[in-house]
């Protein structure tokens, strides 16, 4: 409460009097709605600000000789203002992505309501255009956009300016790392303990989308491997925001289609166009069985669903069972497998919550293999030392849970695969990975290796 009314205070003295700073930047009107030229003036000094440190874009104003005044030609309403459209620039124009809130405020000088989108600092990578406004002007692709003294914002243009945005990300990044090793020194986790009824709910969610890929399942021929007569694992995960707005119908499409994560091999939640494999609708939802026929490879034989309120779910076989694997379907399970899948499917969570428009989610995520009993470790890379002869398990059954902040995902994806995993290869006769092993795995990952 005391931050919210120290900011509110900052605001009212912004507004009484007016002027542009490093951290201020003052705009007229913007048809941020139809205008992509207007458009692309919010994004510019949005990107700079971001560079800055964080700072607010004042709407509505225009400095005269007299000072700054209030702007001509206001609109008759200021609903083109609000939190989805400023965010809709932002995901246009900028990359990486972030949120921005939006406050109208009153004025004390006119009592008139302004615009103030409030750009948020603390970036760990430097923030640029991801594209150009109309003809190349004002805003310019892949330009770092920084503020400098005048005050104005363009792209750097010495060492020094580089210097100055690269230590602050840098000091971002090692703020945030030394708070995680604090963290985990302390014996702490990454991750943060989910409500009861959360977790009932994801759960439940999980269930039901279970029984319905089962009810897919039983409709392809006797003997498909598409029915996964071997097991499957799967995973349902919700995302939780005051501010989530459900998303549905080819609007939740198009953010399915934009959230897809793409590391080597099969991503997951792809969204396939081809005509007998495309999603469709089904309860309200969105539904995807890549399984047409249920003839395919129990490896890419998935089936995903999402839910308007940022739920989904997605389900697989076990890409060892497929024939021409090299070993008895139904046998051993690849070491690094699971720490792959599990981190691809974890960067999709936080892809699907900056798609939502809410990238400090927090993500109740929920996981279950099945068909494990009597499958063995094997490891066809070459770069692991270890005998997994005698890791197999006779437990058929694992599950688990965990809640993490969304953006906090990226930076802290070892640990919480680590998290989620170590007890999972426990069941193999108590195999224990290497402690550098999911950091390792899951680096070749990016590196798409």
């Amino acid at each position: 409460m005391a931050d919210e009314e120290s900011f509110n205070r900052r605001i009212a003295d912004v507004l009484r009097e007016p002027r542009e700073t490093l951290n201020v930047e003052i705009k007229s009107w913007l048809d941020i709605v139809q205008d992509n030229a207007h458009r692309a003036k919010l994004a510019k000094a949005i990107i700079a600000l971001a560079n800055r440190g964080g700072g607010l874009v004042l709407i509505g104003l225009t400095e005269t000789a007299n000072g700054v005044v209030a702007a001509e030609n206001r609109p008759a309403n200021l609903a083109g203002y609000s939190v989805d459209h400023v965010n809709a620039v932002v995901n246009r124009y900028i990359e990486p992505p972030f949120h921005c809130d939006v406050k109208l405020s009153k004025s004390p000088i006119d009592d008139l309501e302004y615009p103030i989108v409030v750009v948020p600092g603390g970036h760990q990578f430097p923030v640029r255009s991801a594209r150009s406004g109309p003809n190349n002007e004002g805003l310019r692709e892949n330009v770092y956009y920084i503020r400098r003294p005048g005050p104005q914002s363009d792209g750097p243009q010495s060492a020094q300016e580089w210097d100055q945005l690269i230590r602050r990300c840098i000091t971002n990044a090692r703020d945030d790392l030394l708070d995680r090793f604090r963290i985990l020194m302390a014996g702490g986790p990454p991750a943060v303990a989910a409500p009861e009824a959360a977790s009932d709910r994801v759960w439940r969610w999980y269930d039901t989308s279970e029984a319905r890929w089962q009810d897919i399942a039983n409709t392809f021929p006797e003997g498909a491997s598409a029915r996964l007569p071997r097991g499957h694992y799967a995973v349902g995960y919700q995302l939780l925001h005051d501010d989530l707005r459900p998303v549905a119908g080819p609007a939740l499409l198009d953010r399915l289609q934009a959230g897809v994560v793409r590391y080597p091999g099969w991503p997951p939640f792809w969204v396939p166009h081809a005509q007998d494999i495309a999603p469709y609708p089904y309860e309200g939802k969105i539904e995807c069985t890549l399984a047409h026929g249920g003839e395919a490879d129990p490896g890419h034989a998935d089936f995903w669903r999402a839910a308007p309120e940022g739920q989904f779910f997605l389900l697989r076989g076990f890409q060892e069972d497929a024939r021409g694997e090299g070993q008895e379907p139904g046998t051993t399970l690849e070491l690094t497998t699971p720490v792959w899948r599990m981190g691809e499917i974890l960067l999709h969570t936080a892809s699907m919550a900056r798609q939502f428009e809410v990238p400090d989610a927090k993500v109740v995520f929920c996981a279950r293999w099945k068909g494990l009993a009597g499958r063995t470790l094997v490891s066809h890379a070459n770069h692991h030392w270890y005998d997994l002869e005698n890791y197999s398990t006779r437990q058929d059954v694992y599950q688990t849970e965990i809640t993490v902040q969304a953006d906090q995902i990226a930076d802290a994806l070892p640990e919480i695969v680590d998290q989620l995993l170590r007890p999972f290869y426990a069941l193999f006769n108590f195999f224990d990975p290497p402690a550098a092993f999911v950091a390792n795995e899951l680096a070749r990952m990016r590196d798409r290796r």
